[in-house]
Formats: structure tokens, sequence, C-alpha cells
């Protein structure tokens, strides 16, 4: 696997945000490791091909787990039984809280290197500092390590900050 952290779209997190962005990494590292490895790769095309406007083909194996994953990054509340249901016969019923996290990591992570590229078209070309060994931690763990950076950050002044806490509790319909 290659280091997340060293992509080009990204130059603008590893200036402005090193240590968002090694949590980043680790939550991503961690979901590709998390559930089964070919269903974390076939989510993570799934969903980069969904972003790009299009669909990924699937096995029949995967194929409920990417119907899960499809309703997820849409709208999360629209996730039916049936899905979960779906989803829990391929993941097992204690897989499907790792299987909405790693789809909620994969998410995250294309549509902010979709977003950098937009916004930074110019940052494509920076070369990346020297960074570590990734670091591994659990699922979990990264996670937590992911939020607490980012909500560290002061980048943006606190109206910015707040119109983007609002509308990501309206597009995910919760009280956040």
């Amino acid at each position: 696997m290659s280091r997340l952290a060293l992509a080009p779209e990204l130059a603008a997190v590893r200036a402005h945000a090193p240590v968002a962005l090694i949590e980043l990494e680790a939550a991503y590292t961690a979901a590709c490791t998390t559930i089964d490895r070919e269903l974390a790769d076939a989510l993570r095309r799934r969903i980069e091909a969904a972003a790009d406007g299009g669909g990924a083909p699937a096995a029949e194996r995967e194929e409920a787990v990417l119907g899960f994953a499809d309703q997820f990054v849409v709208h999360v509340q629209g996730i039916t039984a049936g899905q979960r249901e779906a989803a829990a016969a391929v993941v097992g019923e204690a897989g499907l809280h790792d299987l909405a996290r790693t789809v909620y990591v994969f998410d995250l992570t294309t549509r902010l290197r979709r977003t950098l590229v937009r916004l930074y078209p110019e940052g494509q070309g920076t070369p990346p500092p020297h960074l570590g060994p990734p670091v591994r931690k659990p699922l979990g763990v990264a996670l937590e390590g992911l939020h607490a950076a980012s909500m560290r950050l002061r980048s943006l002044d606190p109206p910015t900050t707040e119109l983007v806490r609002l509308h990501c509790a309206r597009h995910h319909d919760c009280k956040t």
C-alpha cells in the first residue's frame, strides 16, 4: 500500500495540518486491514469510483457490503434494515461496526482528496517532507486520534467552522 500522507493532493494538509494527516493515515491504514482485505479493497475502489461519477463492478460476495456502502456515502440514515442484514451476512453481526467505520474512513479520505485537488491545484507538485513510518493503531483508536486532531485545528475562523459543522450535521441527519 502506498503512503497516503505522500499523496500530492494532500500537500496542503501536510503544510497546515500535519498531525491530522498522520492520524488520517493511521485511520486509513487501519481501515484497509480491519475487515477482510479483499472487501476493504472493493469498498475503497467502489467509493472512489462513485466520487468520480461511476461505479466499480463487484463480485457476488461483495455486493451486499457494497450496497451498504453505496447508501452510507449518500445518506447514512437511509441504510435499511435489509441492507444491514445483507451486509451482516457477509461480515457478521459483530463486524458491522467495523464495516461502517471502514466505509466512513474511505469516504472521508476520498472526499478530502477530491476537494483538495480542486481547492489547491497548484499544490500538487509540492515535494513532501520526510515522514517517519506510518503509525499503526486499531481503527477505533485511529479514528479517535483523527477526530481529536481535527478538532484542534484552528485554520478556519469560528463562523466557517460552525457552517461546516452544521452542513455535516444536516447531511448526516445528526444533531452534533
